[in-house]
């Protein structure tokens, strides 16, 4: 069992494991792995290391390190439980605690986010330096590595990107702050707005747990609306919210956030006053948090309030059932507007009060009359000569055919790598039923995946007797790709037959 060290305070996980390799004298990534998760195949995560289990095994029940108190203290996972569905947080909870595969990137929002997550691994040299004063070494710290956020709250500098590189190319490997690493350079100085946000983003990393759904996020937005008195009535005057938000933080920052408020009526601010169908990032919540209440905003309070808020339907009022009063004068006064400008055109032509004294007092009779005038649905025509289209598609696929029939090393030959390379649209395809000679075509020459797998082999075994290179099954596996779990039966039979092969 791997003696973990014990991590510093706010330090990564990916930090930790990374000092361990250090200590223990290991050069190589894949070794790393086998230490501390005995799988080859973890790959080193800096904002949600999962399989937390077997990470505080290695601490022998200590107290303190328990896989929740790891994924509370040690990750960037607070920074984007409160303002994900509480079901979706269950579940990302629960994969980064057991020993399963996680997707917590996709399901906490961190993948598809306008609020993108730094490129490089990065520091703080005043951080470092009192690191090295008080621990005698350096370490990464979640509070320099938080999305859109390149600031060090504590010495308002700008934080500096290290030569470390997050990206898939090296997925597996662990890299620990070590001096080779920090660049020689002065950070800048940022301004004290973008300081304190940074600041109240650590305060929302070191918060308990506070499960939030989307409806009550929903009540608390209309109820600050009520508060700043951009209400009017029951409905949120979304231009003076925009107003105040562009008018403390300016446009400029917005967008070098990557979340610029736009002009359009669907842009992120507006949505985040109304009914909230999608979840917003952190840093939206805490740039509107900021510009309305600056330097008195408490973090805690207002988590603590949304969480306290109802969780009925966004905008139910329970109706009273109003007497229904016939008045034939207006039926007869919407119904000549009706005539004259349909039921769309009457509410806009300046008849909207009357259709709504109609739809609160005499409901059934206004929704009869209106379906009755509802235009029939027209029947669709079909203009196209499909069997025009289907010789053509499919000569256009035959010439593609032959020319590349005899180029082993390309991609899968699938139906839309067909229509793709063949020039065909991919929306015309949706009627094979309307073209019988290219689903003939795709019947006969599209690959399954254990053909695709043959083919792929029979390449890497051609590039191996080029290069005079005795024929093994695991040179031959590496060169098409391939691995034992994922090789279907009739390629792995095919491969055993490769590797027995001796070319004379």
């Amino acid at each position: 069992m791997a003696c973990l060290p014990v991590p510093y305070p706010d330090e990564l996980l990916y930090s930790v494991i990374a000092r361990y390799g250090v200590y223990a004298g290991i050069t190589s990534p894949k070794q790393l792995l086998d230490e501390v998760f005995q799988n080859r195949k973890i790959i080193a995560s800096v904002a949600f290391q999962g399989h937390l289990s077997q990470i505080s095994a290695h601490y022998q029940g200590n107290a303190d390190l328990t896989p929740y108190k790891l994924l509370q203290g040690h990750t960037l996972f607070p920074l984007y439980s409160p303002f994900v569905h509480p079901n979706i947080t269950a579940q990302a909870k629960h994969e980064l605690l057991t020993d399963c595969r996680h997707s917590a990137e996709v399901q906490l929002g961190k993948a598809a986010s306008k609020v993108k997550s730094p490129h490089y691994l990065r520091y703080c040299p005043f951080c470092v330096t009192a690191q090295i004063e008080q621990y005698g070494e350096p370490f990464w710290t979640r509070r320099w590595q938080l999305p859109s956020l390149s600031v060090c709250a504590e010495h308002g500098a700008q934080l500096i990107n290290s030569p470390i590189l997050i990206s898939e190319a090296h997925r597996h490997q662990f890299t620990a702050l070590s001096p080779n690493v920090l660049l020689h350079s002065t950070p800048n100085l940022t301004n004290s707005k973008i300081t304190m946000i940074t600041a109240y983003a650590q305060q929302l990393l070191n918060l308990a747990e506070c499960l939030i759904h989307p409806a009550q996020w929903s009540y608390f937005y209309q109820d600050l609306a009520y508060q700043l008195g951009f209400v009017r009535g029951k409905h949120v005057l979304h231009e003076l919210i925009t107003n105040l938000v562009l008018g403390y933080w300016g446009s400029h920052t917005l967008s070098s956030f990557g979340i610029a408020v736009s002009k359009e009526d669907t842009n992120w601010l507006t949505c985040l006053f109304r009914k909230h169908r999608k979840s917003f990032s952190y840093l939206q919540h805490l740039l509107v948090w900021q510009a309305c209440f600056e330097q008195q905003l408490d973090i805690a309070s207002i988590l603590s309030t949304a969480s306290a808020l109802p969780l009925t339907p966004f905008g139910y009022v329970p109706m009273c059932i109003e007497p229904v009063v016939v008045d034939l004068t207006r039926h007869r006064k919407w119904q000549c507007a009706v005539a004259k400008f349909g039921v769309q055109g009457a509410r806009d032509k300046g008849f909207a009060g009357l259709y709504t004294w109609l739809y609160r007092h005499d409901n059934t009779w206004l929704m009869q009359f209106n379906q009755n005038l509802a235009k029939a649905k027209v029947v669709k025509i079909n203009k196209a000569d499909w069997s025009i289209r289907d010789k053509r598609y499919a000569r256009q696929l035959i010439f593609l055919r032959n020319k590349l029939e005899m180029q082993l090393n390309v991609e899968r030959n699938t139906i839309s790598w067909f229509c793709v390379h063949a020039n065909i649209p991919l929306s015309q395809i949706k009627h094979l039923e309307k073209l019988p000679l290219c689903k003939l075509f795709f019947n006969k020459y599209c690959e399954t995946i254990e053909e695709y797998q043959c083919r792929r082999i029979a390449v890497a075994c051609i590039r191996c007797i080029a290069k005079h290179q005795i024929l093994r099954t695991w040179r031959i596996e590496r060169m098409a790709g391939l691995n034992e779990k994922r090789t279907r039966p009739l390629a792995s039979q095919l491969l055993g037959f490769a590797a027995k092969y001796e070319p004379s």
